[in-house]
Parts: C-alpha cells; sequence; structure tokens
C-alpha cells in the first residue's frame, strides 16, 4: 500500500519519493503546512458548528 501511494505521489510531484536524494530539502515542510492547514480547517469547522449548535439550543 506504501509502495502504491508513493507512486501516485511520485507521479504527481515528478520526483522519485524512493529515493531521499531526489527529493527537495523544504518539501516535508511544505507537506506539514498543507496537512496542518487541512487539519486546522477540519477542526475549527466541528468547533463552529457545536458552538451554532449550542446557541440554537439557547434560544
Amino acid at each position: 500500500m506504501l509502495d502504491l501511494m508513493l507512486k501516485f505521489a511520485s507521479s504527481i510531484l515528478q520526483m522519485n519519493l524512493r529515493d531521499h536524494h531526489d527529493i527537495p530539502f523544504a518539501l516535508p515542510l511544505v507537506f506539514a503546512a498543507v496537512l496542518g492547514f487541512i487539519l486546522g480547517f477540519i477542526i475549527l469547522r466541528f468547533i463552529g458548528n457545536e458552538q451554532k449548535e449550542d446557541a440554537k439550543q439557547e434560544n
């Protein structure tokens, strides 16, 4: 499964992710930033929905 994911990511990014010499230095930092943004957006979305539900229940 990991091999399949690396194959797809390698073809999308046009680099061999299996070879650590071919990966740019900042690529893990970019992946971490993108993943953090996505997770943060999802978490904040759920928190916002809970606050809306709480406000509706109080009225």
